[in-house]
This record gives C-alpha cells, sequence and structure tokens, in this order.
C-alpha cells in the first residue's frame, strides 16, 4: 500500500498541507450520511428513478468483481457522491472493466471514505480492460483517492468512441457531444499495460470507421475542462498520462511519473503526452526513470510547459541509435494541428541527463519555440554533436527564441543539494540563482515546489526557486539609485557573453570581471557613460570553465552577478 509516508519520500510537501490534508479527511469521513448503500456483491448500479442531485452513495467495503456505474446524474451545485465505508473496496475482476461510467453526468467517484486507507477503493486487477473506464457520453465526472493496478490496457481511460454500438449513428461525434470537466486527482497508478490515464481521443484530426454498416471518416468529441493533478504513476508500460482533444480549459500538475514506457512500443513512450487538438498547461511535474521522452508535445499552440523536473528520461536508449526510433529527450514537440500565429512557451524547466536531446524541436508551425530559464545537463549526444545535443531543431524553419537557460555537459556544474538523492534544489552558490529572465508578466510566481518565485529580485533558472535565507542579492531600482545590471546571456557560456546596464544619468562606472577568490581578472570599462541602455562584449576565451563574478561600480553603489564558463 503507498501510503502517505511514501509519498513524502517522493515529494516535499509542507506539514501544513499535510495537517489540512488529514482534518479534511477526517471530518468527511467521520460524517458520511449515506442516501444508498450498495453491497459488494453488487455489481451494477442504475441511478435511473434512485439517485437523485445530491444523493450520497456508499460502496460497502470488501471484495468486489466489478462495478458499472449507470445513468447517474447530478448537477454542477449537487453531484452524486459515491465512496466507500467503513474500510477498502477491492475490486478483482476477469471483467473489461475495474469500474466504468455508463451515461453519468456530475458524479464524484472518491476513495476518501475511511480514515484507515489513502486510497480506499483499489483495483487491484483487470484481466482484460482498463481499471477505471469513462464512456458512453458520460460528463463532468471527478476521481480521487483510488489505487489501480495490474490492467492490460490503461489505468483510467476517458472519452466515448464515436460509434460505440457499431451501427453508424455516431452519437459521440464532435457536432453532437462535448465531454465536460474531467477533474482526476490524488490516485495512485501502478503496474499497467498501457497507458496510465487515456484522456481524449488522440484522432483528433479524423478517426476512420469501418465495419459492415459503414466506411467513413468522422470527428471525435472534444473535452473542455480537464484536470489532471497530484497523482501518483510507477511502472507504466505506454506513456504515464496522455491527454489529446482537449481543446480548452486543461492542466496537468504536480503529478509523479515513475518509470513510463517500461513495455517500449514505439510511439507510445512519454511520461506526458499533450497530444493532438489539445490546449493544455503542463507544469509542476515530476517525471523520472522512463524509457521513453519526458513531455510530448503536441498541441495547439500557446501551451505553457514550466516547472517539470525530468530526471533520465529515455533512461534505456541510446544517442548513436537510429534517430527515430531509439533517440529519447527531456522534451519533444511535434505537430499534429498547431494554431496560426500560435507558440510553444517552454520555461524553467530542470532536464537531467535526457538519453538523448535536452529538447527535440519538430513543430515548424508555431510562430516560436519560446525556451527561456530552463536547466538542461548532461544530454546523452553531447559527445556526438556538441552543444546542438541541449535544444535541437530538426531542420531551420524551427523558430527558436531562448534567453536564460543554463546549459552544461556536467550535472555537478548545476550545483543542486543532493542529486544522487533526488533533491535538484539549488545550492547557495548555484549558478542559476538569480540567472533567471523575469517572467512575472506571464503571472510564474511560483516554483515546482508551490513556493515563491522569485525568492529575492531575480528568477532562478529551473524548476526549483532556491528559498536559502542567506543569500545576499543585490536588489535593482531604488536601493542602487536606479541603476540595473542585467544577468549576461548566454549563460553559460564558452566564448563571449553579452552584458547590459542602464544608467539614470550620466556617471563614472567601472565593469570588472572576478574570479570565486576574489582576484580580479579584467576591467571592461572605467569611464564616463551617457544616460541609457548600453551593452558591452564579454570574451572569456583566455579563461577555463567556472564561476566567475562582474560588478558594476560607482562611488556609492556596487553591483555583482555571476557568470559560468564551460
Amino acid at each position: 500500500m503507498f501510503r502517505l509516508q511514501n509519498i513524502l519520500n517522493k515529494r516535499a510537501i509542507s506539514v501544513f498541507a499535510i495537517f489540512l490534508f488529514l482534518i479534511a479527511k477526517f471530518s468527511f469521513s467521520q460524517n458520511i450520511n449515506c442516501d444508498h448503500s450498495i453491497s459488494p456483491s453488487t455489481t451494477v448500479v442504475d441511478g435511473t428513478g434512485l439517485i437523485y442531485p445530491g444523493d450520497t452513495v456508499c460502496l460497502l467495503a470488501g471484495p468486489k468483481n466489478y462495478l458499472l456505474l449507470r445513468n447517474i446524474h447530478g448537477t454542477e451545485e449537487q453531484p452524486v457522491v459515491i465512496l466507500n465505508k467503513d474500510g477498502k473496496v477491492i475490486i478483482d475482476t476477469d471483467h473489461f472493466y475495474g469500474i466504468k461510467f455508463d451515461g453519468c453526468s456530475f458524479v464524484k467517484l472518491s476513495g476518501n471514505g475511511s480514515d484507515a486507507y489513502q486510497y480506499g477503493i483499489f483495483v487491484s486487477r483487470v484481466e482484460n480492460g482498463a481499471g477505471i473506464s469513462v464512456d458512453n457520453k458520460s460528463t463532468d465526472i471527478e476521481i480521487e483517492y483510488t489505487e489501480i493496478s495490474n490492467t492490460p490496457i490503461a489505468g483510467i481511460y476517458a472519452k466515448t468512441e464515436p460509434d460505440p454500438y457499431g451501427n453508424c449513428t455516431f452519437p459521440a461525434v464532435r457536432d453532437s457531444f462535448t465531454m465536460y470537466n474531467t477533474i482526476i486527482h490524488d490516485n495512485y497508478l501502478h503496474d499497467i499495460g498501457n497507458e496510465g490515464m487515456y484522456v481524449g481521443s488522440s484522432k483528433y484530426t479524423g478517426q476512420h470507421i469501418n465495419n459492415v454498416n459503414c466506411d467513413t471518416i468522422v470527428l471525435p468529441h472534444v473535452l473542455i475542462g480537464v484536470k489532471v493533478y497530484n497523482n501518483i504513476l510507477e511502472n507504466i508500460g505506454w506513456d504515464g498520462i496522455q491527454v489529446s482533444s482537449a481543446i480548452s480549459d486543461c492542466e496537468i500538475y504536480g503529478n509523479y511519473i515513475s518509470q513510463d514506457s517500461y513495455a517500449e512500443e514505439q510511439w507510445q513512450m512519454s511520461g506526458i503526452l499533450i497530444g493532438g487538438g489539445s490546449n493544455c498547461d503542463c507544469y509542476n511535474n515530476t517525471i523520472v526513470d522512463g524509457k521513453g521522452d519526458g513531455i510530448d508535445l503536441l498541441g495547439l499552440g500557446d501551451n505553457k510547459i514550466f516547472n517539470n523536473l525530468i530526471v533520465n528520461p529515455g533512461k534505456t536508449y541510446y544517442p548513436n541509435q537510429p534517430p527515430n526510433e531509439y533517440q529519447k529527450h527531456g522534451i519533444w514537440t511535434g505537430d499534429v494541428v498547431t494554431n496560426q500565429g500560435t507558440d510553444f512557451l517552454i520555461y524553467n524547466n530542470t532536464i537531467v541527463s535526457p538519453r538523448t536531446y535536452g529538447m527535440k524541436l519538430s513543430n515548424s508551425s508555431v510562430t516560436d519555440n519560446k525556451i527561456y530559464n530552463n536547466i538542461i545537463v548532461d544530454p546523452g549526444a553531447y559527445n556526438l554533436v556538441g552543444n546542438d545535443a541541449y535544444i535541437n531543431r530538426t531542420s531551420s524553419y524551427v523558430n527558436i527564441d531562448l534567453s536564460n537557460n543554463f546549459l552544461n555537459p556536467g550535472i555537478s556544474t548545476a550545483r543542486f543539494i543532493d542529486p544522487a538523492n533526488g533533491n535538484y534544489d539549488l545550492q547557495v552558490n548555484s549558478p542559476a540563482i538569480s540567472g533567471g529572465k523575469d517572467l512575472s508578466y506571464l503571472g510564474l510566481d511560483f516554483d515546482i515546489e508551490n513556493r515563491l518565485r522569485p525568492y529575492y529580485f531575480y528568477y532562478d533558472i529551473g524548476a526549483y526557486e532556491c528559498q536559502d535565507s542567506t543569500l545576499s542579492i543585490d536588489p535593482v531600482g531604488e536601493v542602487n539609485n536606479g541603476i540595473i545590471l542585467n544577468n549576461n546571456f548566454p549563460n553559460p557560456f564558452n566564448d563571449k557573453t553579452s552584458i547590459k546596464f542602464y544608467l539614470p544619468e550620466k556617471l563614472h562606472i567601472k565593469i570588472s570581471i572576478f574570479d570565486e577568490t576574489g582576484k580580479m581578472l579584467k576591467e571592461l570599462i572605467n569611464k564616463n557613460v551617457p544616460k541609457g541602455e548600453h551593452e558591452i562584449i564579454f570574451n572569456a576565451k583566455k579563461l577555463s570553465a567556472g564561476t566567475y563574478f562582474y560588478t558594476l561600480s560607482t562611488n556609492k553603489y556596487c553591483i555583482t552577478k555571476k557568470m559560468t564558463i564551460f
């Protein structure tokens, strides 16, 4: 049983958050008022004329073969709640599903009904299908605190096939059905044969229906309002989380995914797949030790991918293998259909030891791949292609806007706190601290641990924003009488870098380069400089790899920044 303590070992959850969770769980589970009690032997619950909006349906603890939930309808204000009572409900079945929603709406399935169990509903084995299936035009469904394992297909499957009855009436195509508000959170999925979660159709541009009744192409239904968050997925055969055809209001965040793609099924290998037709933001996820790409992005455009930690993606694959089959990356972008005039926005991710490239960019339809404030270290193809191993584009038609990324072949250069034990937060002397581009205009004001970003006056690079109170970082603005010294770019660098600064008036300034011992190595400027913005180019050819400092000083003020040469 994957209990709360195991979660704490993998993700640093605040004590206060745990306290609130336990209080809420205790209060809820101690005050269950059951409008309907379902015995362990009951396998079909039909709500027609029996279950009404606002009702609570209690699944009594014990072993169960399977559970079909049919024609159960709540409302937005009064959903029907279905939960375990007096212990754990355990489903072990030779059936085609463990739990199925059939023609339901506004229903919440919760395993939060017993204090003794983190996951009070456990689909332990399904011989021939998915763990939980949301289909037959079911909509507005929430699933929480369930555990699912040992399924040959998906752990959670959420979509309706265009022609579910095979008679070519097409009740669930794009102009006849939309699936709303699919909320999947705080579940534990492990040892799954195919996708951990399969949400929405991957055939957004058209699905071929060919049977005895018809031969045609139809457009599958879309989804509006998808939230997939705070789930744990381990040992998943195909993609960990796949979300497709989610055209708006879609977020995938706070999930922990370990050992995805173990079946090595080509084109089904990623920690998170944002599929065709999706406009999803993907953030604060941790993806470790998978055989696939960390994140595959095939969305409509203007997708934001930020604050994700991706470690060792494609772990059994090698960069010198044939390019299409065996290359695996931290983030890969492709094109199913992309809206004109849109961008892919890839910010503040930490990517460690990708088997081939840190990012492989293959979508030439987006206006720009905006890649800011990312850490990419130890890409597997570095010895083959050099700096192209960090951010690799498949053609010159792929547009890239790069700024303030930390790129280095050595993991130690980033100065993570304890990477050997999975802690990729930043040491106080990390060159990534205070090296990021200001993204406050995007509302990006938190890091992967939901901590304040920026903590001081400048953004850190990567998924983590260092919160060490011993940091001493010079602020901008009034403290320095309006003098601004920008972060050098590129940083790190191995040849030349640009240093920009702003003076509110004509001043005599010095700009100097120092090593880590404080020894001045070079003076770039020592003269009167007029008011305004200025730029100088620093050539570091004669300096060895390492961390250096540059200062802008006047007779009253001194501002210091860090730079890294590799």
